[in-house]
């Protein structure tokens, strides 16, 4: 594909793209946007540090401006993600990306259970959380919980996220704790280590087809993102994961890093100047 037919579907998706307008208008219509989330699949050639300037720079021309770095990661060779964008006053999104030499940039065909836009809002959350008999914390049960927050197993994932070869991070629970408690609970012993946080998103994330549930801890000091994963467990208050879901290389985590990012971008991208880059926004019109 030649550069010019690049820069011209890149234009196409931004001006008048259905899968664009969809994604927008889901960020737009959110009205608790630290409740909820929107995962988003594409098609590209280009490269990702050139979209992430093309999506950051469109929302600032509508008024809303990046709110927080953005991560890049990867969980497989030619597929990755921008992930954690969140424009001010927006619901944070991921924008996951398959390498194509063939496309510019146009909705993936599939997705995340077929779906190419997806979003969770608090809504969703209460829904998903009534298919699950939480248990009634007794004092001992209170007990377990403060205990699990102050141990080796916890302490140990709050110091994956800020390592620079980091780029992502799980620390995986088993529990029948209802996630508010937890994130309660979570709050007090990040805050007690230091981690100063925006906001904590529940949300889900898709494992083995199903979604399983997780919460996001959207850190300023370090600016870095804390999930804990969660495994409904009836048998147990909390205690470690310690079998493999996604990674074995660090039993009760899954930690993503840099080397995956590398073998992800080890292909033919094509990589915007900031002229072409300009050209592409000045094409689109702003409606805020």
């Amino acid at each position: 594909m030649d550069r010019q037919s690049v820069i011209d579907e890149v234009k196409a998706y931004f001006v008048e793209s259905d899968h664009w307008r969809r994604l927008c208008a889901t960020l737009q219509g959110e009205t608790d946007p630290h409740g909820a989330h929107v995962h988003s699949y594409v098609d590209t050639s280009v490269d990702p540090y050139s979209l992430e300037k093309l999506i950051t720079g469109y929302f600032e021309r509508l008024g809303c401006p990046s709110s927080r770095k953005i991560d890049h990661l990867a969980t497989a060779k030619g597929s990755g993600s921008l992930h954690g964008i969140e424009p001010e006053g927006k619901p944070h999104f991921d924008f996951q990306w398959f390498f194509n030499k063939d496309v510019g940039l146009r909705a993936h065909d599939g997705g995340e259970g077929g779906c190419n836009l997806l979003a969770w809002n608090r809504w969703y959350i209460n829904q998903y959380y009534t298919q699950y008999d939480f248990r009634d914390l007794t004092g001992e049960d209170e007990k377990i919980l403060a205990d699990y927050f102050k141990s080796d197993h916890f302490l140990k994932g709050l110091m994956f996220p800020p390592k620079p070869v980091t780029t992502h991070t799980h620390i995986n629970v088993h529990s029948s704790v209802h996630p508010d408690i937890l994130q309660k609970y979570a709050e007090e012993a990040l805050a007690r280590e230091g981690i100063e946080i925006y906001y904590t998103c529940p949300n889900v994330f898709m494992f083995d087809g199903k979604y399983r549930g997780k919460l996001v801890f959207m850190s300023k000091k370090p600016e870095a993102v804390f999930d804990i994963a969660w495994k409904f467990d009836p048998s147990v208050v909390i205690e470690p994961a310690w079998e493999t879901w996604f990674r074995e290389e660090n039993p009760g985590y899954d930690v993503w890093e840099t080397d995956l990012l590398e073998l992800a971008l080890d292909e033919d991208f094509v990589k915007l100047t900031d002229d072409e880059i300009t050209g592409i926004l000045d094409a689109c019109k702003y409606y805020k």
